[in-house]
């Protein structure tokens, strides 16, 4: 972690209701701002907290913020539980993470992909927290429903087939590496495509078929109403492949009090892709002093 220029996080463990064992990862700045939000990060699917770290190292370079981040069920150091894996279930596990980690104060929320569908869970679950707590929201490369996905010929059975299967998803060559590219826009930077291809082959078989039948059954649109008293900005990729920046301005479009920044050549890993513009929001939304965007 050192290596991106940030000090080493204190790490904690959650336990949820079913039995899930979350880990928990506290950065704190070397001068901490008490008037300053909590910023509290959900990562997306086959993911972890890391790819949240070259943001927070930007962040607190320029802020005195602290920061919490943690890796969802069976991502990263986290283990399953014994419950069924949805999306909405992970609307709970950030509640637990809030009340270990902040129980108290201003929070902000940022999610990318399942990290942004898990906010929005929260947020249709927890109305009473959004209005006492809630700063802002920040929602990258994400969307409340996949409905306009294309399913490609024979992923859901494959899916299937690897809840059964122990350990990591087998790796096909070629394959397995062109599928990390396709997360990313043009012309990556190899060393940012490495780091996500390492932490998606830490990512086990069964937790990737899992969540991904649970991000097939996302429907998480009536939970955005939870959200117009609070400062919210919408971030997407022209360039995701996994997010169309379409889906993305239809669904921003049902949010008139929220920003909507397009970053042109990036894909679906803007925290790596275009880490300063990334931050640019959550400091906007941290300080109060919300970027406009730029559609």
């Amino acid at each position: 972690m050192s290596g991106i220029g940030i000090t080493a996080a204190r790490t904690r463990q959650v336990v949820t209701s079913d039995g899930a064992r979350i880990a928990v990862f506290e950065f704190d700045p070397p001068q901490a701002d008490p008037d300053l939000p909590v910023l509290v990060l959900a990562h997306g699917w086959t993911l972890s907290h890391e790819t949240w770290l070259p943001v927070v190292a930007e962040l607190q370079r320029r802020l005195g913020v602290r920061v919490v981040a943690y890796d969802q069920p069976g991502h990263g150091r986290s283990r399953l539980g014994d419950g069924p894996a949805e999306v909405r279930d992970l609307g709970h596990v950030l509640q637990c993470v809030l009340d270990a980690a902040v129980p108290t104060g201003r929070i902000v929320l940022a999610g990318h992909s399942m990290g942004g569908m898990t906010v929005m869970a929260w947020g249709g679950l927890y109305p009473d927290e959004v209005a006492s707590r809630l700063a802002g929201v920040a929602l990258v490369a994400t969307a409340p429903n996949l409905s306009q996905r294309k399913a490609i010929r024979g992923e859901a059975m494959a899916m299937r087939v690897l809840t059964r299967i122990p350990g990591p998803v087998p790796r096909i060559p070629g394959l397995s590496a062109q599928m990390v590219r396709n997360t990313f826009g043009p012309n990556p930077d190899p060393e940012h495509v490495a780091a996500a291809g390492r932490i998606m082959r830490r990512t086990s078989a069964r937790t990737t078929g899992l969540y991904f039948g649970a991000l097939n059954r996302l429907d998480e649109d009536a939970s955005l109403a939870a959200f117009p008293s609070v400062p919210t900005h919408v971030v997407a990729g022209r360039r995701d492949r996994l997010i169309s920046h379409r889906w993305v301005r239809e669904y921003h479009a049902t949010m008139p009090w929220a920003h909507l920044t397009m970053i042109e050549g990036v894909g679906h890993m803007p925290m790596y892709e275009a880490t300063g513009e990334v931050a640019d929001v959550l400091a906007g939304l941290l300080t109060g002093e919300q970027l406009p965007g730029n559609v």
